[in-house]
């Protein structure tokens, strides 16, 4: 009997710790770009979907295994605008594309990959 909680007690504690080595959830979190506040970024708080506003509102699906996150598919309205504005999101979309992680440590979101860093400030 002492032997089954001791072995009770050494998995809650092995538990415990991987718990506070989790990356934090992003779940029910939204954000803006640092170096330009009109692009938004949120996660749905139920699903792996993400959302957001360049020009144009975008959307689509993520996964997340550990600090790993892959954005699928990005859709998104098709209003036009500026030339400028349409590059900077074509560019954002693309950037987007190549993130392979993600810390969030301080209300700050970054996201890395393939030469691409994208810092966000949690609203």
């Amino acid at each position: 009997m002492m032997k089954k909680i001791l072995m009770t007690l050494m998995m809650a504690v092995a538990l415990a710790g991987c718990a506070e080595n989790a990356p934090a959830t992003l779940k029910g979190k939204s954000f803006v770009l640092q170096n330009d506040k009109n692009i938004t970024l949120s996660f749905d708080a139920k699903e792996d979907r993400f959302a957001g506003k360049v020009l144009n509102n975008y959307f689509g699906s993520y996964t997340v295994e550990g600090n790993n996150i892959k954005f699928g598919a990005i859709a998104s309205t098709m209003m036009a605008g500026p030339e400028a504005e349409m590059k900077k999101e074509q560019s954002y979309f693309q950037n987007l594309g190549k993130v392979k992680t993600y810390s969030l440590k301080n209300k700050t979101l970054e996201l890395q990959g393939d030469g691409v860093t994208l810092t966000y400030q949690q609203q």
